[in-house]
């Protein structure tokens, strides 16, 4: 019974050891999931401390962290990564501003680009404020209505040490407040147009007029507003650049330039001006002077992202691009929208032929992005410079399922299918793209080259000449359609054609060589001559049809001059020899003909022909037992040589008849 008993107790110990085990890993569990927050808290202040000793120990620059702000009652907190949303509803201010200045004293907080005051910091603003002033100052507004030109900035001893960008929402309730409460654009219009005229010295009102204009694309008359503001106030930097822009949307990059130079005098200090100033140096291809610009620029608002994007640009095709992918680097890193720089800086990379590093960019756009048809097909564009053919057309696939009517990569697909000499797949491809966008000749003329190549004549014909009709100019058009009329031996159609590719400037050697072919099948002797003659440099094979076609259009002279070159370029070649010497019998001369045919034969003693010739050239000197002796030897090569067959027998007559005159 004593053992039972201890037994029983030792089994009870266990399962109580287990409880409590469980009920510690449990109360672990529960702390380290509820003091998360805590460690992360912790954390952030191990780094504010280690920032604020190294500011105020090493007179390092403070950082900023964010800003407390009280916004529509309520306590809220921002940072530099972190638009304030505005509506003209809204009130907000700053409240207190979190730097390695713990105690504040250096540290200021200013409403750029609306408040003057020294420190805005406790100073109540109003959305309502922003939102007319966006429009009484007739800032071009796009159709989301959202302005992004005003921020918060942080100070430190005057330099700026953070930036709160605001997005000011200009909503269609305030364009009703300012136009009738109209909701019809040319009600705003024509209401608009109506304060103008009652109100002659109020700028404010023909500013907002030339704003609507700008939005509706309406840019002449835009300009004319903008121009009569500048005459009443020829310093106003929003009329000057807003004109500037319009004037960059319709090509007049002088009046553009001249505006841009303007702004920057009036006011040197103004970032805006200098990116106007950009893009007028940008669009007329002075890349180096937009960089400039851009860089000045960027200098003084150095938290403007769409102003980096535009140096970085500007790096890129200025060809420095080093520092155009330090800037994208930088936007990958610094902006909330990280695809849009990597989206960029793959392909910077692309176009650099640095395949691997464009697709480890376009990589990261797809985590966020993963439906991103361009950026397959980028990737697409990527892998087929690295000469893996099967991941090229795998992607060009992945685009097409979430573009499945996209004529641009349904194209693309079939360049990728005739790389891979695939060229059934390519031709679907490129009917695809025909049966969506059925103007796409480039389609039409890739659809018409797979079609020559494979033998399918007539319809690649069919083809080319569709594209005639729609594109001129295009002399690879022209040059093709001949190769397929020649082929289907319609030798005008063929040699009209290529006619035409050599107006439209194709001069290269080897339409000059099918233009002559076709001559030459149509025994246009004398014009397949003037199209080999342009054949630069003449090659054994140019020189020999040159000497055929000579001898048989009779000028012996010019055929003669080619056969020696090819004697020249070939000094031991019977055949070379032989064609002398033939030339030479056709031009009369026979004692060189049979010089040159005894020349041939030193080379090529087997050669029936060139017996049979110098049987021939025998017989027009009287020399009839060396004739058919030379026959004679062509029958042994050759029996089947009609020449010797023919005149070996005569030549046996003829010598007995002169035998026997003799005799006599």
């Amino acid at each position: 019974m004593q053992d039972v008993g201890k037994s029983h107790k030792s089994f009870l110990s266990g399962k109580i050891i287990a409880a409590v085990a469980v009920l510690t890993g449990c109360a672990i569990m529960t702390f380290l999931f509820v003091s998360r927050p805590f460690f992360n808290a912790l954390s952030f202040k191990a780094l504010r401390t280690k920032n604020a000793f190294y500011h105020y120990v090493f007179n390092e620059k403070p950082r900023f962290y964010y800003l407390e702000m009280e916004k529509n009652g309520s306590d809220i907190r921002v940072t530099q990564n972190q638009p304030l949303k505005i509506t003209y509803q809204d009130e907000f201010a700053v409240k207190a501003i979190a730097s390695d200045d713990l105690l504040g004293k250096h540290t200021t907080v200013h409403f750029n680009g609306f408040s003057q005051a020294a420190n805005d910091l406790g100073v109540l603003m109003k959305g309502l404020d922003y939102v007319n002033a966006i429009i009484k100052e007739g800032i071009a507004i796009d159709a989301s209505g959202i302005v992004r030109r005003y921020r918060i900035d942080v100070k430190y001893r005057g330099d700026i040490i953070g930036s709160v960008p605001l997005e000011v929402l200009v909503s269609s309730q305030d364009w009703f407040r300012f136009a009738k409460e109209s909701t019809n654009v040319q009600q705003q219009i024509e209401y608009l147009k109506k304060a103008a005229d009652l109100n002659r010295d109020d700028i404010g009102v023909r500013k907002i007029l030339a704003g609507v204009y700008c939005r509706q694309n309406r840019l002449d008359d835009a300009i004319r507003l903008y121009k009569e503001v500048i005459q009443t106030k020829p310093d106003d930097e929003t009329a000057l650049e807003e004109l500037a822009k319009c004037y960059i949307k319709i090509n007049d990059l002088e009046s553009a330039e001249r505006l841009s130079q303007q702004l920057v005098k009036t006011n040197p200090q103004n970032a805006r001006a200098l990116a106007v100033m950009g893009i007028v140096q940008a669009n007329q291809g002075r890349w180096e002077k937009a960089v400039q610009s851009f860089s000045a620029a960027v200098r003084m608002e150095p938290a403007d992202h769409a102003l980096r994007y535009q140096l970085a640009e500007a790096y890129k095709r200025s060809n420095r691009i080093a520092s155009a992918v330090e800037e994208y680097r930088y936007l990958a890193e610094a902006s909330e929208e990280k695809e849009t720089a990597y989206s960029a800086l793959g392909d910077l990379y692309l176009q650099q032929k640095k395949y691997s590093d464009a697709l480890q960019c376009y990589q990261k756009v797809l985590k966020k992005q993963p439906r991103n048809a361009g950026i397959y097909a980028n990737m697409a564009t990527a892998f087929a410079g690295l000469g893996n053919k099967e991941e090229e057309m795998s992607y060009l696939k992945k685009a097409l399922a979430f573009k499945p009517e996209d004529p641009v990569l349904h194209y693309n697909l079939g360049v990728a299918y005739e790389r891979n000499r695939m060229d059934d797949e390519a031709v679907r491809q490129y009917e695809h793209v025909l049966k969506i966008k059925p103007t796409d000749f480039d389609a039409a003329e890739s659809l018409a080259n797979v079609m020559l190549r494979n033998g399918r004549y007539q319809e690649a014909a069919n083809h080319y000449e569709k594209i005639k009709k729609n594109v001129t100019g295009k002399a690879s058009i022209y040059f093709n359609l001949g190769l397929a009329y020649g082929e289907m031996r319609n030798y005008k159609a063929a040699a009209e054609n290529y006619e035409k590719a050599i107006k439209l400037g194709m001069k290269n050697n080897q339409i000059r060589y099918s233009l002559a072919q076709m001559y030459e099948k149509m025994n246009l002797t004398k014009k397949a001559i003037a199209e080999y003659e342009k054949i630069l440099p003449q090659n054994k094979e140019i020189m020999g049809i040159l000497a055929d076609l000579y001898l048989k259009d009779g000028q012996y002279a010019r055929s003669l001059h080619y056969y020696q070159k090819l004697v020249g370029l070939s000094p031991k070649s019977a055949g070379a020899y032989a064609n002398l010497g033939y030339a030479y019998s056709a031009a009369g001369n026979v004692d060189l003909a049979i010089k040159n045919y005894l020349i041939a034969l030193k080379y090529d003693r087997d050669d029936a022909e060139i017996y049979d010739n110098l049987g021939a050239a025998y017989e027009k000197k009287g020399l009839y037992q060396d004739a058919l002796d030379a026959y004679q030897k062509a029958f042994v090569l050759n029996p089947e040589s009609p020449k010797a067959s023919e005149r070996i027998p005569r030549l046996r007559i003829k010598l007995l008849q002169e035998k026997n005159r003799q005799q006599r």
